[in-house]
C-alpha cells in the first residue's frame, strides 16, 4: 500500500515539475518575441537617405530644373515633402509600432527621379540655348540690313523721316546687345522672345527706310520728267 502511494506522490511531482517547465518555457518565448518586437519597432529613421533625397533635388535646381523642367521638377519637390511627411509621421508613432520601410523607399524615389529631372532640364536647357543664339543671329542679320539701308537713304525732304527711323536703327543696336547679355547669363527664355521681338521691329524699319528711298526715288523721277 505504501508502494502505491509513493508511486503516486512520484507521479504528481513529475507532473508539477512539467507544467512548471512548460510554463517557464512559455515565459522565454514571450520575453523572446517582445524583444524582436522591440528591436523592429525602434528601426532607425533613414538619414542618409533623406540626406541623399535632398541632395537629389537641389542638383535637379542646380541644373536649371525650377525653369528648364517646371512640371517635373514642382512634382519632385512634392514628392519630398511627402516623404518628409512619412518620416514625421513614424517619429511621432510609439517605438513598437514605428516603421521607416515606406518613407525609404519614397526617398530612394526622390534619389531616382531627381537625376532624370537634372538630365531633362540640362537637355531643355542646352536646345534653348540653342534656339537663343539662333535668334540673335537673325535679329542681328535684320539690323545689319536696316543699317545698310539707312546709309543710303535719301537727304532732301525726306530726311527728316529717315532720322527718325535712324533713332529707331540705334534702339534696335541697343536691344541686339542686351540679348547677347542675357544669353551671357544664360536667360535663354529672355534672349529668344526679345531677340524675335528686335527681329520682326528690324523688318519693320527697314521696310520704312526702304519706303522713303522709294518715294525720293520717285520724286526725282517726277522732277526730271
Amino acid at each position: 500500500m505504501q508502494y502505491l502511494y509513493d508511486a503516486r506522490d512520484n507521479l504528481k511531482a513529475k507532473e508539477g515539475g512539467i507544467m512548471q517547465q512548460t510554463f517557464s518555457d512559455r515565459i522565454t518565448v514571450g520575453l523572446v518575441g517582445l524583444a524582436m518586437v522591440m528591436m523592429t519597432g525602434c528601426a532607425q529613421p533613414p538619414t542618409e537617405q533623406l540626406e541623399a533625397a535632398k541632395k537629389a533635388v537641389e542638383s535637379a535646381r542646380a541644373a536649371g530644373a525650377s525653369e528648364y523642367a517646371k512640371e517635373d521638377f514642382v512634382k519632385l519637390e512634392q514628392q519630398l515633402t511627402l516623404a518628409q511627411d512619412e518620416l514625421v509621421k513614424q517619429d511621432r508613432a510609439l517605438a513598437i509600432f514605428r516603421s521607416y520601410s515606406d518613407a525609404d523607399k519614397m526617398l530612394i524615389k526622390v534619389v531616382e527621379d531627381g537625376g532624370a529631372v537634372a538630365a531633362k532640364a540640362a537637355q531643355n536647357k542646352e536646345a534653348a540655348k540653342t534656339a537663343a543664339l539662333a535668334m540673335e543671329k537673325e535679329a542681328g542679320q535684320v539690323l545689319a540690313s536696316a543699317k545698310e539701308l539707312i546709309a543710303k537713304a535719301p537727304t532732301g525732304k525726306e530726311r527728316a523721316a529717315v532720322e527718325a527711323i535712324n533713332q529707331d536703327v540705334q534702339g534696335l543696336e541697343t536691344g541686339f546687345n542686351a540679348v547677347h547679355q542675357l544669353i551671357e547669363k544664360g536667360d535663354y527664355p529672355a534672349a529668344e522672345a526679345q531677340a524675335k521681338a528686335l527681329k520682326e521691329k528690324g523688318s519693320a524699319v527697314s521696310g520704312e527706310i526702304q519706303s522713303a528711298i522709294d518715294k525720293a526715288k520717285g520724286k526725282k523721277h517726277t522732277s526730271r520728267g
